[in-house]
This record gives C-alpha cells, sequence and structure tokens, in this order.
C-alpha cells in the first residue's frame, strides 16, 4: 500500500496489531503482556483514555516505531479504536 514517493530506506512493512483490555488482563494479540484489568482502570462513560506506544531503549527492537495509517504498510485502514461497554 506504500505510495511510490515514500523513501525506500523508511520502513514500509508492518504488523496489524490487536490489543485488548479485559477482565483477565491486558492482551497483544491474545498473548497476555499485563495483569491490569479493566476494572482496574476504573473507567465510566466520561473518562479520557491515552495510549502511549514506546520501544524501550534496552528492548530486542530498538530505534523506533512506525505507525501507519490508510493507504501506507501492508493493511490499507486507518488506526482503529473500539470501546465496548456495559453496565
Amino acid at each position: 500500500m506504500t505510495p511510490s514517493w515514500w523513501y525506500d530506506d523508511l520502513c514500509q512493512y508492518g504488523l496489524l496489531k490487536h490489543l485488548s483490555i479485559n477482565e483477565k488482563g491486558t492482551f497483544i494479540d491474545g498473548l497476555k503482556i499485563s495483569s491490569v484489568t479493566v476494572g482496574e482502570l476504573a473507567l465510566d462513560s466520561r473518562s479520557e483514555m491515552s495510549l502511549r506506544l514506546s520501544v524501550p531503549d534496552e528492548g530486542e527492537h530498538c530505534g523506533g516505531l512506525t505507525l501507519f495509517d490508510k493507504g501506507f504498510g501492508n493493511y490499507n485502514q486507518g488506526i482503529r479504536i473500539k470501546v465496548r461497554w456495559k453496565e
């Protein structure tokens, strides 16, 4: 999907990831990454949420992070956020 004007030496490929926080913990692509549950976040219908993405300096793939939007990378879609709410 990457346009022809995009520089060849910049990242062009990526993986589609799915983040989920529920009553059992926090998961990326079904793999548990944290024991933090949705209940611990104490969210309500007026809560604001922030998501920070980072690569630790000592990480295996340190050096940067690229987010692709529609028309770039391997998936022709924008960044999607879905919140399911039930009382």
